[in-house]
């Protein structure tokens, strides 16, 4: 920290210092992690820390690999949620033992989801009864492979004489639908992947982006130059059983610039909102319950007011995307398909059920 005592300077007709801004107290009082307003924040494992401008980069189109965590995701949501026990278990079964359905050409894998590497070193790759071949790897070294005709390949990884990670690839031909490839493979494989024992490797490192504020600071909240600083009740970092030191997460303000999310939403929410407005009497009583349940659980997470109709909205945009249906032609006639009572409504959108009983959930929606 920079010392802020006068000097001969501050008492001479020399060039005045710039006022102190309340982003000043940010960097010079509290730790920064990851992006605050135009800088972007970061430290080495070596605890220096250095800052550089952020520049906006947009989202690469959807690739053969990036399309495959959509579709194992879409998958898992069929069978579990978050909030059922078991979770996280069965998510790494899914997203381990499933093979990789790719088109002939070359791709790279990255180390750390692909081999599951969390520590750099010497291993030994091996393609299927080839020969192995020695490779210094790190989790975020890239292994480019490259496949020309179509069948079924092994890729092992090897620490020493250790057989440390084995995956497979399924070359399909050009006229293949990858989607409807692996909801077919789920549809016949699920049973047997939930039965093979969980893979044990360990998680990635979280980096989380967050201010952390010093220790005579308990509690900060607020709007600053265009952020919006915020926490939550998990919002902590242990340090021992009776220390814990309190983050912030940070955010830029809403822009309400015209995007074509901005648009979607527009032509798509009145249509939801004409389907919450018919929905039967009954399945109002119900509701109400749910939502009272549901707001005690998750009001403080959510961090805003959010009411019976927003929670209504939330779960249509969510069994929507997993069922890959389009909102611009919703209605009470044109409905989410399967869905007719609010148990399928929960369960698909991967919802808990708060407390409903079976007959509740069996309420009609309309």
């Amino acid at each position: 920290m920079k010392s802020f005592s006068k000097t001969r300077k501050d008492y001479t007709g020399t060039k005045s210092r710039r006022e102190i801004t309340p982003i000043d107290f940010f960097v010079n009082m509290c730790d920064i992690h990851g992006r605050l307003g135009k800088i972007v924040y970061r430290h080495k494992r070596n605890g220096k820390f250095y800052s550089y401008p952020y520049e906006y980069v947009p989202k690469y189109a959807a690739t053969v690999l990036s399309r495959r965590s959509e579709c194992v995701f879409r998958a898992v949501a069929k069978v579990t949620n978050s909030s059922q026990p078991g979770y996280q278990s069965i998510i790494d079964k899914m997203y381990y033992y499933s093979p990789y359905f790719v088109f002939p050409g070359n791709y790279k894998f990255s180390c750390n989801t692909f081999f599951k590497l969390r520590k750099k070193g010497n291993y030994s790759l091996q393609i299927d009864e080839g020969l192995q071949i020695g490779l210094a790897l790190a989790p975020r070294s890239s292994v480019n492979l490259g496949f020309n005709e179509p069948g079924e390949h092994t890729v092992k990884c090897y620490k020493g004489e250790m057989l440390y990670c084995e995956r497979k690839i399924s070359v399909l031909s050009a006229e293949c639908d990858l989607e409807t490839v692996y909801a077919d493979w789920f549809a016949e494989h699920l049973t047997e992947i939930l039965l093979l024992p969980e893979p044990r490797f360990a998680p990635l490192e979280k980096y989380f982006r967050c201010v952390i504020p010093p220790n005579w600071i308990t509690s900060m909240a607020g709007e600053c130059e265009n952020i919006v600083f915020y926490s939550t009740r998990n919002s902590h970092l242990d340090f021992g059983l009776y220390k814990k030191k309190i983050y912030m997460y940070s955010r830029s303000l809403a822009s309400f610039k015209p995007s074509e999310q901005n648009d979607y939403f527009g032509k798509v929410q009145p249509r939801v909102t004409h389907c919450w407005s018919g929905a039967a009497a009954e399945f109002r009583q119900v509701w109400e319950k749910y939502y009272s349940s549901w707001f005690k659980v998750n009001s403080r997470k959510v961090g805003r007011v959010m009411r019976k109709h927003n929670l209504w909205s939330k779960l249509v945009y969510r069994a929507a995307k997993i069922l890959e249906f389009d909102l611009e032609t919703l209605n009470q006639e044109n409905w989410l398909p399967g869905i007719n009572t609010i148990g399928e409504l929960i369960a698909v959108a991967s919802m808990s059920n708060f407390g409903l009983t079976s007959q509740e959930l069996e309420t009609k929606l309309f």
